[in-house]
């Protein structure tokens, strides 16, 4: 018995092997950076210039994300995320993830939005220690909010690139 089942491990270890890809993991975009140096003054053009109070205060913080950035999130409804990330070292201010769609001159707050969904999910995964960001909502123009997708995102110095989607299933009621 002990014969079949050695044998039988070979076959069965590439199956398991290839049957889910792996999440990526913050430890797989890690930064070594550890600023601590003051905040470069904010560099808001037309969009950022409506939310300076939330960008300056975010700026005021430490680092929270990649070693010398900073999230800054602001409401934008009940099942609505906003937010830009703050480079505390240059003080250029970038869309969030999956963000920066907003081309309307008359709404600029539609640049701001990255995700919504059901209250109570938490919409976003960051570490100052990584260029990972894990991003969980409907991205779906709001048509149901009720599909929790997620995103994992890498940080490329200037903008995000996504490396994985998982879509998310729909609850029926």
């Amino acid at each position: 018995m002990r014969k079949i089942c050695l044998r039988l491990v070979p076959l069965c270890f590439p199956f398991l092997l290839f049957a889910q890809s792996p999440l990526p993991r913050f430890e797989d975009y890690r930064v070594t950076e550890e600023w601590q140096g003051p905040a470069a003054p904010l560099q808001l053009d037309r969009r950022a210039r409506w939310f300076k109070t939330k960008l300056s205060e975010a700026a005021k913080q430490g680092p929270d994300f990649a070693g010398h950035y900073r999230f800054a999130g602001w409401g934008c409804g009940s099942v609505c995320a906003a937010g830009a990330i703050v480079d505390l070292k240059t003080g250029v201010v970038y869309p969030p993830p999956l963000g920066g769609h907003g081309t309307d001159p008359k709404n600029i707050y539609e640049y701001w939005i990255f995700t919504g969904g059901p209250i109570g999910v938490s919409y976003t995964e960051y570490r100052v220690d990584s260029r990972l960001v894990i991003v969980r909502g409907s991205t779906r123009k709001f048509s149901d909010l009720t599909v929790v997708d997620t995103y994992y995102l890498v940080w490329e110095g200037d903008k995000f690139r996504q490396i994985m989607f998982l879509p998310g299933k729909p609850k029926h009621q």
